[in-house]
């Protein structure tokens, strides 16, 4: 289901950009005429990007992180990680205050962004204890509990920076870029893999991991910084 609604938005997003290009840009037949790629705390991107005219260019980027990349492994709920991972296609517009002869050049970046974001905290539920009625349970049929965001739901995500392109070559670049960007995660879930109704003291105890897990998520911001930092190769 995911699949298909990212290639689904990617379709949109080829069809926007081409009409877009074409319009812009008669007198070149190439769709792009560089292609970017680098690290954000989103993950790895990947940008393609087209030449509007000396200042101005429009790209689509594509943003994934996988799930135990470096970016998140110091989020704890109770010594427990909480992993994350991404995936997110979206317009890029950026302009050069300088002239395009310069060796390096200072831009401005706006990023349109529709992604996939799932925040996930995963228990065994056989390992732990369980205090009931001054008594310590544990239950081996529990099985393991997953803690998460919809997989399913699309964000919105605009975003804007202020960047830095160091000329390296004619055709290669260097760029680094700070910003901010806008992120609401959805509310938690959860469910486990057994069959059977959880005993009550094993459901108060998820209940307690719930409110937990979801005062952190809520505790961010929703204005977030953004930090951009990689390559490109102009053709």
């Amino acid at each position: 289901m995911v699949r298909k609604i990212r290639l689904r938005y990617l379709k949109i997003l080829l069809v926007l950009f081409t009409f877009t290009t074409r319009n812009s840009v008669k007198s070149d037949p190439k769709l792009f005429e560089e292609i970017g790629s680098g690290l954000s705390e989103k993950g790895i991107y990947l940008d393609f990007i087209k030449v509007l005219n000396p200042k101005k260019k429009l790209g689509i980027r594509i943003n994934y992180l996988p799930k135990d990349f470096f970016t998140h492994k110091n989020i704890f709920v109770e010594n427990r990680n909480i992993t994350a991972d991404y995936f997110g296609i979206g317009l890029l517009y950026q302009h050069n205050f300088l002239q395009k002869e310069s060796k390096s050049n200072f831009y401005f970046q706006g990023n349109a962004e529709l992604s996939n974001l799932n925040l996930s905290h995963e228990i065994d539920l056989t390992k732990e204890t369980y205090s009931y009625r001054n008594l310590s349970l544990t239950c081996s049929a529990c099985g393991n509990l997953t803690i998460q965001t919809d997989p399913e739901k699309i964000y919105f995500i605009p975003s804007a920076y202020l960047g830095y392109k160091y000329k390296n070559t004619k055709n290669f670049h260097t760029n680094i870029s700070l910003g901010i960007q806008y992120i609401s995660p959805a509310q938690l879930e959860n469910f486990t893999d057994t069959e059977y109704p959880l005993p009550i003291y094993v459901q108060t105890k998820i209940d307690e991991w719930m409110n937990k897990t979801q005062d952190l998520v809520d505790s961010y911001n929703k204005i977030q910084p953004s930090i951009n930092v990689g390559f490109s190769y102009i053709f």
